[in-house]
């Protein structure tokens, strides 16, 4: 059978079921759910896990928050544990065959509302190239299809076809905004692929479940068909021995915090 780290590979991206404590998720669900309702941003009429936005986001009365630059939330005790959880550092470690790996402090931790997205791009537009990996880590359930909360979606091999490397070879950094400046297309839909390709691939997700991939995977997410925020994270990994990028939207790196 085909290790992980082949899967990663040959097709840019593995999916490692059960990887962290289902536990230990909800609890950072929780915590940033518990943030989102003291601004207001949760409809008080249903249970907090369900994270339903509140009317006045849905109608446009309100802007929904994000968590995007909420420093506060990505560094509270129930959301690192997630975030820097040991098994992260081992699967990432074993992923890029090193012994010991680092991560970002920084954390790109998501509240994404009903109709919204995150564009199609490669990671190396916001954390550099290089022998890098990202590890999305969705907090709760996460369906695929439109009418789930925004599944991950990504181009199988697109890290590697020849057709797919040389027409996007030029997108190699994003704006100073740091997110939308880094999207090759408004949307999947308006984003045109070379013949050769392999189309567009999701999955399901569910509390514990992370997917790794490395910095040349063609990747987006879907638009939230749901009523309620998708609460994911992405984090950043990679070997401790090699010179780290800062860029303005990285940050320092760190090993595990002991």
């Amino acid at each position: 059978a085909a290790t992980a780290r082949d899967i990663l590979r040959a097709e840019g991206l593995v999916v490692l079921r059960g990887l962290l404590p289902s536990g230990l998720v909800r609890a950072a669900r929780g915590a940033c759910l518990r943030a989102l309702d003291r601004g207001g941003a949760l409809d008080p009429e249903w249970p907090l896990d369900d994270a339903r936005v509140a009317l006045e986001c849905m109608e446009g009365v309100r802007e929904p928050p994000s968590l995007l630059r909420r420093l506060d939330v990505q560094q509270l005790p129930a959301v690192l544990h997630v975030l820097e959880h040991s098994a992260l550092f081992s699967a990432a470690a074993q992923l890029l065959g090193v012994d010991e790996v680092v991560t970002t402090a920084y954390k790109w931790l998501r509240a994404v509302p009903p109709g919204k997205f995150t564009g199609p791009h490669m990671d190396r537009a916001y954390v550099g190239a290089g022998t890098r990996l990202t590890a999305w880590v969705p907090l709760g359930d996460v369906s695929a299809g439109h009418r789930g909360s925004g599944a991950l979606c990504w181009v199988p091999g697109s890290h590697v076809e020849p057709a797919v490397v040389e027409c996007f070879r030029d997108h190699q950094s994003a704006g100073a905004d740091g997110e939308r400046s880094g999207w090759l297309a408004p949307d999947p839909g308006a984003l045109r692929l070379p013949p050769s390709a392999q189309g567009w691939r999701s999955a399901d997700f569910a509390p514990g479940d992370v997917a790794f991939f490395g910095m040349d995977l063609l990747h987006t997410t879907v638009p939230n068909g749901s009523g309620s925020f998708r609460l994911s994270c992405d984090t950043r990994w990679q070997p401790a021995d090699i010179p780290t990028h800062a860029g303005p939207n990285v940050g320092p790196w760190r090993g595990p915090q002991r």
